[in-house]
């Protein structure tokens, strides 16, 4: 089903910036940007509707790995029904739609609703995680220290937007041109509403920001039939989480200025004494459940007013710090930690629940219907690199700084939802299974010297290798951000072509082995074509969004669509491999689940020491261990190709 594939964006453009100006006066700060920080949102391009027949074009490119010659052929001429038909008079309607709604993109309705309709529970179905990389400053193992740097930085972060003085997003095509002060102080000067196209003539891309306004003191309500995302901006305390107890303090004064790090560590030391005892009877497992069982049970907690009260500071706050009693000691128990966790000691409805272990691992793990990877990257980067900067020494005196506990009050019958959520969080989350990969021999190094595309290499492995464990080739998903234009999302790449379908016949030919040179052909051809997706995926030039808005309408209008009823098109979107990659010094590692069950989620990333990927899959559907088995024989004998 479509509404469970998409997951982080990965973002199509050769280099990204953050740099921090040096005339940043206030260290309440992370920045003082030169161009403001809207400057281009005005100026934006709209997220384009493709035409009607490209869409149908590269929809059947992407069907020709997976039908057979007979049912392609039907398909195909199926295809060409809805193009000449009913898909033409849905294509004039969502061209109409779109001239009225000139505002956001013609896919941000459908988009939202798609999420917030779905009754799934949100962990493992939706919420991933993305891990900072470990602190090496001084007592950055200790859970509390960890804690309240990463606070302190993420409330920089948050006045820094709040205030206007974050950097714009910008993708410079030629960095070492364009990322200056200089350049950025000529944009500045722009109007508005032709900034965009200053930007663009120096080959640099503005991209979307609208996301930043549910970054923080946002939350997904649990609602009968659909849910709603409410933002309580401006307010000024985060809610804490730990032992499935919570708390709430001030993290800015009253002036707004913020509370120093000092203070917010020792808040968090008497906040860990105070919850040494862990409430299993937390609501929190109440976020973890069907989102219908979960409304119902909300209703009959507001019904007692100090319930009523807390739950109103807790969707209030900034974001949601848990602090985690679990010490994990592999990366499958860390990512098992970071996904998703106990149910009593998380809070998953919220925009940004930061998770800090006892052995100082941190890790955000975020809802998915206000945003995609690429505002929580942003957070990510810039809130590690604000801690390496600030490391923690302890004062010989703090300031106290007054927390409040927020005890509920629950009768026999939400004790009931409480246990039965519980029940069936670890009922779900027992079945998942995860291997890891490390594999030294590709890196960065070994890929920009041998002029390859990491990405694409590894999606030709991913291809390889399933194919190596299962004999035939599966429908694949890889997101791509649209945040190029306004309120963009993402769009899907399809990895599994004609082109890998070629060049895993080839790696796996063993009457007539090819040559070395004849394998690189093939990923080469294989690589352009990938590329050549990315390319119109980031582009808005993707076929899957404006099907996706095609078939929303129609059902809107009751029509009976054949395509979209079809088995090739429901098993296109019965995402089987699940693929995702984030790439970032600030990143340890990240991950999700599979997003149907017999599928496989595979998150990967490309450092300077090796190849390195998280594979996860339900017990009895798919054997992750078997499948890190392949993919490493895979990368073994396509680096044997290269190797001179």
């Amino acid at each position: 089903m479509a509404v469970r594939t998409w997951r982080l964006a990965s973002v199509a453009h050769p280099v990204r910036s953050f740099s921090t100006s040096s005339s940043s006066k206030n260290a309440d700060y992370l920045q003082d940007t030169v161009v403001p920080m809207h400057h281009f949102q005005r100026s934006l391009p709209r997220l384009p509707i493709p035409k009607l027949e490209a869409s149908c074009s590269r929809y059947l490119d992407a069907q020709r790995p997976l039908l057979d010659g007979e049912n392609f052929s039907q398909h195909e001429k199926m295809l060409k029904e809805f193009e000449q038909g009913v898909g033409a008079e849905l294509h004039k309607e969502l061209v109409a739609q779109d001239k009225q709604n000139k505002h956001t993109s013609y896919i941000t309705d459908y988009w939202f609703d798609m999420y917030l309709r779905d009754r799934s529970p949100l962990p493992l179905n939706y919420n991933p995680f993305i891990a900072f990389t470990d602190d090496t400053n001084p007592g950055g193992s200790d859970q509390v220290t960890r804690a309240a740097t990463l606070v302190s930085s993420a409330v920089r972060f948050m006045r820094t937007y709040r205030d206007g003085k974050l950097q714009p997003e910008l993708y410079h095509m030629n960095p070492k041109q364009t990322d200056n002060d200089r350049i950025k102080k000529r944009l500045s000067y722009l109007p508005e509403v032709v900034s965009w196209y200053g930007a663009y003539l120096h080959k640099i891309f503005p991209l979307d920001m609208s996301q930043y306004t549910r970054l923080f003191n946002t939350t997904r309500v649990p609602c009968k039939h659909k849910d709603e995302l409410a933002t309580y901006a401006g307010r000024r305390h985060v809610a804490v989480l730990s032992g499935g107890n919570f708390f709430t303090f001030d993290v800015l004064k009253e002036d707004g200025s913020a509370i120093p790090v000092e203070c917010i560590y020792s808040c968090l030391r008497q906040i860990k004494e105070q919850s040494n005892e862990q409430n299993k009877e937390s609501i929190a497992c109440l976020t973890s459940d069907d989102r219908n069982q979960w409304a119902a049970a909300r209703l009959k907690l507001v019904e007692d007013p100090q319930n009523a009260k807390n739950l109103e500071l807790i969707d209030s706050a900034v974001f949601m710090l848990v602090l985690e009693d679990a010490e994990p000691d592999s990366v499958v128990s860390l990512s098992n930690t970071f996904l998703f966790g106990e149910a009593h000691n998380r809070w998953f409805d919220k925009s940004l629940q930061l998770i800090v272990c006892k052995g100082g691992r941190a890790a955000v793990n975020f809802e998915h219907a206000w945003g995609d990877g690429v505002a929580v990257l942003r957070f990510l980067n810039e809130v590690y690199a604000d801690v390496k900067k600030h490391p923690f020494e302890m004062p010989l005196t703090m300031d106290k700084v007054s927390f409040q506990s927020l005890p509920f009050n629950l009768n026999d019958s939400l004790k009931s939802h409480i246990a039965a959520a519980t029940r069936r969080f670890d009922d779900h989350t027992q079945k998942l299974r995860m291997a890891t990969i490390q594999y030294p021999g590709m890196n960065k190094k070994f890929l920009k010297d041998k002029k390859l595309s990491g990405d694409a290499i590894l999606q030709f492995s991913l291809q390889l290798a399933f194919y190596r464990q299962h004999g035939y080739t599966p429908a694949t998903y890889e997101s791509c951000s649209t945040a190029a234009f306004k309120h963009g999302r993402t769009e899907t790449v399809r990895p599994a072509t004609v082109e890998t379908v070629a060049g895993v016949a080839g790696f796996e030919n063993k009457t007539s082995p090819l040559s070395k040179e004849e394998l690189r052909a093939l990923i080469d051809k294989a690589s352009e074509k990938h590329s050549t997706l990315i390319k119109q995926a980031a582009t808005g030039n993707g076929f899957d969004r404006h099907l996706f808005a095609l078939k929303k309408i129609a059902e809107a209008s009751g029509k009976s669509v054949d395509l979209f009823s079809s088995h090739g098109y429901k098993d296109l979107n019965h995402i089987v491999l699940s693929t995702s990659t984030l790439s970032s010094p600030a990143v340890m590692l990240g991950g999700f689940a599979p997003v149907v069950n017999d599928g496989l989620g595979v998150g990967y990333r490309v450092d300077d020491n090796c190849i390195a990927s998280q594979v996860t899959a339900y017990h009895g559907y798919r054997d992750p261990d078997g499948f890190v088995a392949a993919l490493e024989s895979s990368l073994r004998d396509i680096q044997q190709v290269f190797d001179e």
